[in-house]
């Protein structure tokens, strides 16, 4: 069952920081969990974060950590002290690198064992808190690993309330083609994918229902995100089980493109 006690939020005083404060406490209201927040600098900018933290969230209550050195490492050295179950951040903070993921956001990304939320990365997208989670995408490798990433989302669908929509991208096939080789192509590898999720799914209460699209995985995503509304996309970027798929290469043009934001498992 998924359990998020402990959010840890890295902060460097940003309007996307205070999304991300916002965001978090509106999750420990259906968890409730334990805040954390966190600024690295290498001045003593305790007030300042107090400041900061009571502007965005209020008075809920928090802890607040400021510690100096390199924040990505400072950032993976608490959420194993505090044994984060999530960490909440945005992905960077300027308008013109559209096409990056912070090399903070990255590393976090890269070793933390926990789930990573991070916000929405185009700045022609929403930064709203939902006031209801109702919708949830959950984009599956054609691995075993994606049996635990199911799983996960479909509890934290439960706990929300929420409709899960799950989806699996094939780069190597062209929907729009009437080419008739390249049909044959499509048939079998829909079909190929269609039997391992029956394969790995075998064991579940209900057989998956996994939507089989063609084309650019991160496109692919953000088609059925928008299409189903979501309020949340899951990946997996393969900590939970060790099983390195090949989504797990996609995970930062995933976020760089996804309309909502995406928690990494």
């Amino acid at each position: 069952m998924v359990s998020i006690l402990k959010i840890l939020i890295p902060v460097v005083f940003s309007e996307r920081c205070a999304w991300a404060a916002r965001y978090a406490a509106r999750l420990a209201e259906e968890f409730g969990s334990q805040l954390f927040f966190l600024n690295v600098d290498q001045r003593d900018n305790a007030s300042t974060l107090e400041v900061f933290v009571a502007k965005a969230i209020g008075a809920i209550s928090h802890k607040s950590i400021v510690l100096d050195g390199d924040p990505a490492n400072r950032i993976v050295e608490c959420a194993s002290e505090f044994n984060a179950d999530l960490i909440v951040m945005p992905t960077y903070h300027g308008r013109y690198r559209a096409f990056l993921i912070g090399s903070v956001t990255a590393k976090v990304l890269h070793d933390v064992e926990c789930p990573v939320l991070t916000g929405v990365h185009r700045y022609d997208e929403s930064l709203e808190i939902p006031d209801a989670f109702r919708n949830i995408v959950c984009a599956l490798d054609d691995s075993p690993g994606c049996v635990p990433l199911f799983r996960w989302a479909r509890d934290l669908s439960g706990i929300f309330g929420a409709r899960l929509k799950s989806v699996h991208a094939i780069p190597a096939v062209d929907e729009t083609s009437e080419n008739r080789g390249e049909v044959e192509v499509r048939r079998y590898l829909l079909t190929e994918a269609r039997e391992h999720f029956n394969d790995y799914f075998a064991s579940e209460a209900e057989q998956l229902n996994v939507d089989l699209r063609g084309g650019d995985i991160a496109r692919v995503i953000r088609e059925v995100a928008l299409a189903n509304h979501a309020d949340l996309v899951i990946i997996g970027r393969g900590h939970a089980n060790r099983a390195l798929g090949r989504l797990r290469t996609h995970t930062y043009s995933i976020i760089r493109n996804s309309p909502s934001p995406v928690i990494s498992v």
